[in-house]
């Protein structure tokens, strides 16, 4: 029995070692089997952590190529480099050698790790190298949402205010805390439309051409020059497709009062070619019933007719990027026809008035850098013509047919640097020149003799210098800006200085300031205008001169924030058209004197959620003609509102974009001595609603809008009454390659 136990102890032996050799001859052969084509070795495994659970998405990488883990935590490597790294968000990294074998099972367990994050600051900066102020406000462009207007983009904020008719095809003119509309700048792709002292026509920029918008409150000559008392509204157009794909759309869109638009875009971008194209074209009859004034006639209704308007819209831009060099070619050219019914109480003198006339604007761009510096070179031409008649009317008291052109052209170069002198410390410079020349004419076409014509060049150099300390928790900066205007035969000289500090933490807190100052030429139409035997320039008018500050404390606390902002700014020389006796009555300009405007500005928002905010501003303001009577007893500047204030809720869920605005509107004086009764307060409420269905390349985007919803009735100037409530509804369709 002990000796079949031994043999059969050694049977077993002699198995157990043919298995072990079987197997050290077949792992080789069955190895090469299995590993793909052409692969010299191969690592898999699983990642689990301490409990065992598989962990998803694991990074596993030689240094050459990385995987990732499955959802099982299973991974497999090719061709493996000496060193194979495993690691994940949340957990240790591990590190190993790998041992060459061509097939190496190796499972990976990773130790839980707290995450700690680095600090990240983000911060608003302008898309000008130049003028990154402190007081930098971006009003967001919803790319889903359809703009009634430019002014109809920009009136998110009660900061920027527009008394014009909010239809299609009015001129519409933008004001911002409380100054006129001429002394807000109006700045496109960094150049200036309304240097010369006259209020830009925002109807005559197509909101869908609109990329972004930036606004700069209160004295920024330093910045833009000329026309900046209250500001500059900065706004930067479409550029081309910065994809590889390209991409269509066309639209329309139909409306009340005989509203009819029709709209085509495509973007395109080929190597180093980006490019874009932008037509539109709308009609509207703009005829709406409005309530007479009770001293006038009771309980009756009017409608306002004589009010059609038409506008063609072509915009279009081509750019070349490559290696850091950025050539940019930009255009714009808008026809337009407005019929003009004039105010309600003299319907007859300037009924079948009409206005044609077109704008165009044109820019050539050159980006580079050069080492540390930046360099930025532009050239622009921008013609404006128009043809005023009022040769049918069945008074005929003030008969009339001109044309007015005015043209500007000019080059600027910039150069700007950033340099970090310790790795919280950053210094900033920046220096721009100027050159150009503007013309205006005012041609006659019933009387010659009295045509004009008027020639002037410009010129300037500004200098800007800043500085940013990050010290952990605060961050300090400050900047100061300089500005030489010569134009014509002024020479002004504008500078600001800007602090603002803010303070890290739960609480987020920003105390800041601005102090400058800035002026504005008397426009062409204010020195020269004969518009009709009503009016009349004055060739004597001097530049309005303004100095003023604001301070700002900001607190932001997750999703909460809330800002107030005190603003002050002391005019001289303020231009008003005053109605005087002259072989009857003619309204010219003049220097009345000293004015002065404040505000204090609230601002809220609340993040809900992902898709729904909340928002809200008021605007109190006081603005004063001080040039005959102390503060206590001085009439208020005409058509200011003293309050202002709206509520604004925007909800984006998944496709469906809903947004609605709720507006005050306080009382306006109408007259420079405040005796004639101020017009009414008023408020509004605006609606809308936005769809987006996705099929394979298509984008279909119906939208509808209600403006004017409680359908009030209402004036922005003494007898021009406003429409009711509007309805607005069209339809997109986006193909993407």
């Amino acid at each position: 029995m002990i000796t079949n136990f031994a043999l059969s102890r050694q049977s077993v032996s002699r198995i157990l070692c043919c298995l072990a050799l079987v197997t050290l001859i077949a792992l080789p052969l069955w190895a090469t089997r299995d590993l793909p084509d052409g692969a010299r070795n191969m690592i898999y495994g699983q990642v689990r952590d301490e409990s065992g659970k598989a962990l998803e998405g694991a990074v596993v990488t030689d240094g050459r190529q990385t995987v990732f883990s499955a959802a099982d935590g299973s991974f497999t490597l090719l061709d493996g480099g000496e060193w194979i790294t495993v690691s994940r968000v949340g957990y240790k990294e591990q590190r190993f050698r790998h041992p060459k074998l061509r097939v190496w099972q190796r499972d990976v367990i990773l130790q839980a790790s707290p995450i700690v994050l680095p600090t990240v600051r983000v911060t608003e900066t302008s898309l000008d190298p130049f003028s990154q102020a402190a007081d930098l406000l971006r009003i967001p462009v919803d790319e889903e949402r359809s703009y009634l207007s430019t002014v109809d983009l920009l009136s998110s904020s009660t900061a920027l205010h527009s008394s014009d008719t909010p239809l299609k095809g009015e001129s519409q003119r933008i004001s911002i805390l409380g100054n006129l509309a001429r002394h807000t700048l109006i700045m496109l792709d960094g150049v200036p439309l309304n240097p010369h002292g006259e209020a830009y026509d925002l109807s005559l920029l197509d909101p869908e051409s609109i990329e972004s918008v930036e606004v700069i409150k209160n004295n920024a000559s330093a910045y833009g020059g000329g026309s900046a008392i209250g500001g500059i509204v900065r706004i930067r157009s479409k550029q081309g497709s910065q994809t590889s794909e390209d991409e269509g759309s066309v639209g329309v869109e139909l409306g009340s009062f005989g509203y009819a638009k029709s709209s085509f875009g495509f973007l395109s971008s080929h190597g180093d070619w980006h490019l874009r194209l932008n037509l539109s074209e709308f009609t509207a009859r703009n005829d709406f019933t409005y309530d007479l004034r009770n001293w006038w006639a009771a309980d009756s209704t009017a409608k306002r007719d004589n009010n059609a308007k038409r506008q063609s819209s072509i915009s279009a831009a081509a750019s070349w990027q490559t290696r850091g060099t950025l050539l940019a070619l930009q255009t714009s050219y808008e026809d337009f026809h407005r019929e003009l019914p004039g105010t309600v109480n003299f319907l007859e003198i300037y009924r079948y008035a009409w206005l044609d006339g077109y704008s165009s604007q044109n820019r050539a761009s050159l980006e580079a850098k050069a080492g540390p510096v930046s360099l930025q070179g532009i050239a622009w031409l921008n013609l404006n013509s128009s043809v005023y008649d009022n040769t049918r009317a069945p008074i005929p008291f003030f008969l009339n047919r001109y044309r007015q052109k005015m043209d500007s052209r000019g080059l600027r170069a910039t150069a700007s640097m950033e340099r970090e002198l310790k790795p919280f410390w950053r210094l900033s410079g920046s220096l721009a020149a100027e050159t150009g020349r503007n013309r205006y004419q005012n041609l006659n076409l019933l009387l010659q003799s009295q045509d004009l014509k008027h020639r002037s060049r410009f010129s300037n150099l500004s200098l800007r210098a800043g500085s940013n300390l990050d010290a952990g928790t605060f961050s300090l900066s400050q900047a100061a800006a300089l500005r030489y205007d010569h134009a014509g035969k002024e020479d002004r000289l504008s500078w600001r200085l800007e602090a603002d500090l803010k303070r890290f933490g739960m609480v987020e807190s920003t105390l800041g300031g601005t102090l400058g100052t800035s002026f504005s030429l008397p426009s062409p139409y204010d020195l020269y205008w004969k518009g009709d035997s009503q009016t009349l320039g004055n060739p004597a008018l001097k530049s309005e001169l303004s100095k003023g500050w604001q301070l700002w404390l900001q607190n932001r606390y997750g999703p909460f924030s809330l800002k107030a902002a005190w603003h002050q700014n002391d005019i001289k020389n303020l231009i008003q058209w005053r109605q005087i006796q002259m072989n009857g009555n003619v309204w010219k300009p003049f220097n009345i004197g000293r004015a002065s405007i404040r505000n204090l500005e609230l601002e809220s928002s609340l993040q809900v959620a992902k898709w729904l905010e909340l928002s809200a501003s008021a605007l109190r303001t006081k603005a004063l003609d001080l040039s005959t009577l102390p503060a206590s007893r001085a009439p208020k500047l005409m058509y200011t509102p003293e309050l202002s204030y709206a509520i604004n809720l925007d909800l984006n869920w998944k496709n469906l974009g809903f947004w609605s605005k709720y507006s005050f509107t306080g009382k306006q004086w109408v007259t420079p001595d405040n005796l004639a009764t101020p017009l009414n307060s008023y408020d509004l409420l605006d609606m809308g609603v936005t769809w987006s269905f996705d099929w394979q390349n298509f984008r279909l985007s119906p939208h509808f809008s209600v403006r004017n919803v409680m359908n009030k009735q209402y004036e922005v100037y003494a007898y021009v009454p406003q429409p009711g409530i509007a309805f607005y509804g069209g339809l997109s369709l986006k193909l993407g390659r």
